[in-house]
């Protein structure tokens, strides 16, 4: 059987649940995230198969109602070895795989994907504890859109940035915009949770923040372990003593940038320093 069971009705109580989980609120009640994208898909689960909960497949796109019992799929494209590395790797678990209807399935496809999805537990995240020093590059994020988020994970990943703190004011990297954005880059990156940014003293430095007045990245000397600040798109980051200001060299009729792209742009720079 390529499937454990077929869910057909939107009233089933797995599928309100995973509903729920395409929201904020409904990631932190249930502890669980979809992964959209066959790359994403098959990274998280070669990653953290542990924390794998269901493979779902719709019924009349992956495979039809014959193929559900009678092997592998015709034609060009088989999700069957996808289905029989997700078995392999979450062997002894709870894992399952689930084949749902057209409409259910395309309800929680909200990337329109088309490929299968996969149910994951929410890796557990540890608070950090800022009054250490930092170790390599640790990344404050205080972004509240979750594609920025999303953006940002990646970027991290590219560059090798040592960690990534969520501030309070920070989106769940795990909301569907976010995963969508990071491109399989979700878990790449060690994450753990922090203050507000407004909250900030006692911090471990050196701690960079981005800022239009601030001194030239271009000739910045990066240290080995520093803190990288980033603050919300418009809102910046809050003044501080404890804080050194960088600044991005740029065209004069260009007001800023992106606060996502501005972090790349630090981060390249941090890790093309390194070498």
């Amino acid at each position: 059987m390529i499937a454990d069971k077929t869910i057909s009705s939107k009233s089933n109580a797995l599928v309100s649940e995973w509903m729920d989980c395409l929201t904020s609120k409904g990631i932190r009640k249930h502890g669980m995230f979809l992964v959209a994208g066959e790359r994403a898909v098959r990274e998280t689960l070669e990653r953290a198969p542990g924390l794998a909960r269901s493979l779902i497949l719709c019924s009349d796109r992956h495979f039809t109602e014959q193929q559900k019992s009678s092997g592998p799929l015709s034609g060009p494209r088989s999700w069957i070895p996808l289905v029989e590395r997700a078995r392999e790797l979450t062997r002894g678990g709870s894992f399952s795989v689930i084949a749902v209807a057209r409409t259910i399935f395309d309800d929680l496809d909200v990337s329109g994907t088309h490929a299968p999805l996969l149910l994951t537990h929410t890796p557990k995240i540890e608070d950090a504890d800022l009054s250490k020093d930092p170790v390599g590059l640790e990344v404050l994020c205080a972004l509240g859109d979750p594609s920025n988020v999303g953006a940002l994970l990646r970027s991290a990943a590219a560059f090798g940035a040592s960690r990534i703190v969520l501030l309070k004011e920070c989106a769940t990297p795990f909301h569907p915009k976010a995963v969508r954005a990071a491109s399989a880059a979700t878990m790449l990156t060690p994450l753990s949770r922090g203050p507000s940014i407004r909250e900030l003293d006692g911090i471990k430095g050196p701690v960079l923040a981005l800022d239009m007045q601030g001194k030239d990245l271009g000739s910045f000397e990066w240290p080995k372990n520093a803190r990288l600040l980033i603050g919300e798109e418009g809102q910046g980051v809050p003044s501080s003593k404890s804080f050194e200001y960088l600044s991005i060299p740029m065209a004069k009729d260009v007001e800023s940038l992106n606060a996502t792209v501005a972090a790349s742009v630090a981060l390249y720079s941090y890790a093309a320093r390194k070498k």
